[in-house]
């Protein structure tokens, strides 16, 4: 890899043994709410030592990357479009909507998110969050961006929740067509937000999840929202998982020091890929079957923005 930018929310999150508060540097807080304000640009002149593990590895990884090639590393926040101006000549215009920034008191940074209640069936509908929880924060400031190519509009929006996703409800400015879904369909997330977004065609990364690391995505609260916030009835809504197919490899024996006893293996065979093509009017969108000659497969085209109808998907 020889990467040319990298763009992050400028969180650098600090070893474990810091409290809570501490878990991003310096903070402000005043009237309940609390700021991170001590927000890096260029990661690797963090030193390593006021960097957790998975943040050193990040920067190990940048440190290569870098000696290799030297590229850009940039703190991104809403408002950052300047970022993408190398796109313009391919007509691809990109909006940076988040992370949000924040200012209390004089002092500008993103807030401290925090948890919703613990234990509650429909977390989505709570409206309060309480104390500092610093893998929200994290999540929450995901850099969400907007993509526009002639009459359609794409909204990327990481690993967004609910807090974060009813700030930027009420900033406005979200309205797309195709969405990639939050946070792999966590229950985590606000109606508001959904519906603001309006998408046509919703994509929900997940899958491979195991009993060591199991978070139960997508939700089925999520997937009923984003069937009654999609745009109208010719919405379309894609689980990458559900679009995996399968071909049954028989009986396995195990090899290795401590082989097992054999079992009933599978071979993936599609991946759970959702393909998306436009020119700019007309969009496709369609999946892997197990069969090379069988696609699931929607067409629509837009002659004017936001307005995009049905059409015949045209097979070569």
């Amino acid at each position: 890899m020889r990467p040319k930018r990298v763009f992050h929310n400028g969180l650098v999150k600090r070893p474990s043994s810091v409290t809570e508060k501490d878990s991003f540097g310096a903070t402000f807080t005043s009237g309940g709410q609390t700021v991170v304000t001590e927000l890096a640009n260029d990661l690797l002149a963090v030193p390593a030592t006021q960097m957790n593990a998975p943040f050193k590895a990040w920067r190990k990884a940048l440190a290569a990357w870098h000696a290799r090639s030297p590229m850009a590393i940039r703190r991104l926040a809403k408002g950052d479009d300047d970022a993408f101006g190398f796109l313009a000549d391919e007509q691809i215009g990109v909006e940076v909507l988040g992370p949000l920034e924040t200012t209390l008191d004089g002092h500008r940074g993103l807030r401290f998110l925090g948890r919703s209640k613990a234990g509650t069936p429909v977390a989505h509908l709570d409206e309060e969050f309480g104390g500092l929880d610093a893998g929200h924060t994290v999540n929450g400031h995901s850099i969400v961006l907007r993509l526009t190519f002639g009459k359609w509009r794409l909204l990327f929006a990481g690993d967004l929740n609910t807090e974060a996703e009813r700030a930027l409800a009420a900033d406005g400015g979200l309205r797309s067509e195709v969405f990639k879904v939050p946070h792999h369909g966590s229950h985590e997330f606000a109606p508001g937000f959904l519906k603001a977004v309006s998408p046509l065609i919703s994509v929900v990364s997940s899958g491979d999840e195991s009993a060591r690391k199991e978070y139960v995505h997508p939700r089925a609260t999520l997937m009923s929202a984003l069937g009654r916030h999609s745009r109208n009835d010719a919405s379309l809504v894609f689980v990458t998982e559900l679009v995996a197919f399968f071909r049954a490899a028989g009986w396995v024996e195990p090899v290795g020091p401590n082989p097992g006893r054999s079992f009933f293996g599978f071979e993936r065979t599609a991946y759970g890929l959702v393909h998306i093509r436009t020119d700019g009017r007309r969009l496709l969108v369609y999946t892997d079957t197990g069969k090379r000659d069988l696609k699931e497969a929607y067409a629509f085209e837009a002659k004017t923005m936001g307005r995009p109808e049905p059409v015949a998907v045209i097979r070569g």
